[in-house]
């Protein structure tokens, strides 16, 4: 009797141990980050910052980890967002954007891949960065509300490595209207 005992006690710690650590490890591994989950207003610049510079100008300029007020239009490549993730690419704003297939002046760049006149010199990624400089886990027009050819003002940190790729660590995003 007492090794019946036994038994079901060792039985039911081991369906109880398995199916609590179970749905605890699924759940833990199942969560998505959504905009309601992230407060979006931290990343939202109310009003434009001053002194900003273009993408180009940036490129030759910018230091890394010092502070920088940059200028650009989302795009510069087909798809410019990073699914699911704060972060995009910015056109320096001296470009224009033509749609694919369009013809194309020296200056201009297609949302495609038709016209890409020095595309690597004049687009930087943008990565919407949180206090501890982590990238935000949501996509950044569900955050921010971007659509691809808006006009932006964005303020963080340049991040350049020596040999001369750069990205820009956004603390905030000024849409222009």
């Amino acid at each position: 009797m007492k090794v019946i005992h036994f038994s079901l006690l060792i039985c039911s710690l081991a369906i109880v141990t398995s199916t609590g650590c179970g749905t605890a490890a699924n759940s833990a591994t199942n969560t998505t980050t959504t905009a309601a989950d992230i407060d979006a207003s931290q990343y939202q610049l109310a009003e434009e910052p001053d002194d900003a510079v273009g993408v180009i100008a940036a490129r030759e300029s910018a230091v890394d980890g010092a502070p920088l007020v940059l200028m650009g239009r989302v795009g510069g490549s087909a798809n410019p967002w990073i699914d699911g993730r704060a972060a995009f690419t910015l056109l320096d704003a001296s470009m224009s954007v033509v749609a694919e297939g369009e013809d194309s002046g020296d200056d201009e760049m297609c949302l495609g891949d038709c016209c890409a006149v020095d595309r690597q010199n004049c687009t930087t990624l943008v990565k919407v960065v949180d206090a501890q400089g982590k990238l935000v886990p949501v996509d950044s027009r569900e955050l921010l509300g971007l659509k691809e050819a808006d006009m932006v003002v964005v303020k963080g940190t340049a991040q350049k490595d020596k040999t001369g790729n750069f990205v820009m660590l956004a603390k905030g995003v000024f849409i222009r209207k």
